[in-house]
């Protein structure tokens, strides 16, 4: 949502005012064209798909806002200057040349704004306290709702990977490895028990911590081996015994009904995950400046491009997704929480907060905001410039 002062009102009716291409939006073009002829396509793909965010965070403002007969005065992808602008009724649309971002400014957003008279009635500031909530949670409303579209159509494209017994990796100085199991060889049996899943031995490895089994697998040939080995512990995970090594996954297709139902499942996971996340970074355990830390818009968009060219680019937009929504529901303004929590304040107290408190709480979160940008900036470069 923007803070920014109203501007002019447009012009209402059916007309339109148009204004064409911008030279920045041919110098947009000409970068984006660069980026793809060198080979950086990926990075192309990852702005993108966070500008796609962002416009779909900012349309649940939009149609809520309309939904209500607020005045929306722009709505814009990107932050001025404008690569191209159209002016439609009483809102000017807009895309602007820096995508990492955008606004949705809805007139009576911004303390003491000043409007004119037959604008009051429509204002943000005018409509019910429920009406002004909806409209701000609508923003990350969608981004969980975009979330699992996201998720749905992964599910359908490229179908659920279930592990198989074959084994795909056998990790280096572990129990697996000094028995000689390769990639390709198929579990089969550990002291006797004959395994039916991938979910079975891990069952039966986590349970077994430095202790010794016999080990039956099934080379590429078609040759049974058996081995006697000493299992050894998960990383981190003291009390679960380990093998060493990773499975070879099959894509199962499932039912467009039943896709719908992981889809919610997957991003349910991704919820828990992320606020497992943010609790390790509050209490400690992860080091924020870490390798494992938050990472900034230059992290995200790194990570992009690995996820892209390993092709698990639609999980990760899913996950970024859902953390903007989450984000942005923080009680602190200038987030969509902080909105709601005064307006839930005002409801509670039965009158108006103080202007001058809203603009002091809009100043010290702006504050905060740009001391956190620049900080995880810092580390994403800090990252790069390490791991490079």
């Amino acid at each position: 949502m923007s803070a920014t002062r109203p501007q002019t009102p447009p012009p209402s009716g059916e007309a339109a005012e148009r204004q064409g291409p911008s030279p920045w939006g041919l110098l947009l073009l000409v970068a984006l064209v660069a980026l793809v002829a060198t080979g950086h396509w990926a990075l192309v793909v990852a702005v993108l798909g966070l500008a796609l965010l962002i416009f779909i965070h900012e349309l649940g403002h939009f149609l809520a806002a309309k939904a209500f007969h607020m005045r929306v005065e722009r709505f814009y992808i990107g932050f001025p200057p404008a690569v191209i602008k159209r002016t439609r009724g009483e809102t000017e649309y807009g895309i602007g040349v820096i995508p990492l971002g955008g606004f949705c400014k809805i007139s009576g957003m911004t303390p003491e704004e000043q409007l004119p008279d037959d604008v009051v009635p429509r204002a943000y500031v005018s409509k019910p306290v429920w009406q002004r909530n909806i409209t701000i949670a609508a923003g990350p409303f969608m981004n969980f709702v975009a979330a699992v579209v996201i998720m749905f159509l992964f599910i359908q494209a490229g179908g659920l990977q279930q592990p198989t017994l074959t084994v795909a990796q056998v990790v280096k100085g572990t129990p697996a490895a000094a028995a000689g199991l390769r990639a390709g060889d198929r579990l089969v049996a550990a002291d006797g028990r004959t395994f039916t899943s991938w979910n079975a031995t891990t069952t039966f490895f986590e349970s077994h911590p430095h202790q010794a089994v016999t080990l039956t697998w099934r080379t590429p040939a078609g040759g049974l081996r058996t081995s006697t080995v000493t299992l050894s512990t998960r990383p981190g995970e003291p009390n679960k015994g380990f093998l060493g090594v990773g499975p070879k996954a099959t894509p199962i297709y499932p039912a467009p009904w039943r896709a719908v139902g992981e889809a919610f499942s997957q991003t349910g996971h991704i919820v828990a995950a992320t606020f497992q996340g943010l609790w390790m970074l509050v209490s400690g355990k992860i080091n924020p400046a870490g390798p494992d830390g938050a990472a900034g818009p230059v992290g995200i968009i790194s990570v992009s491009q690995t996820a892209v060219h390993q092709s698990w680019y639609p999980i990760l937009l899913a996950f970024i997704s859902i953390n903007l929504g989450i984000i942005n529901l923080l009680p602190f303004l200038p987030f969509d929480g902080g909105h709601i929590f005064f307006n839930v304040l005002e409801s509670v107290r039965g009158r108006k907060v103080d202007p001058r408190v809203l603009e002091r709480a809009i100043a010290i979160g702006v504050v905060v905001l740009v001391t956190l940008f620049i900080l995880l900036t810092f580390n994403d470069l800090q990252r790069l410039f390490h791991s490079g």
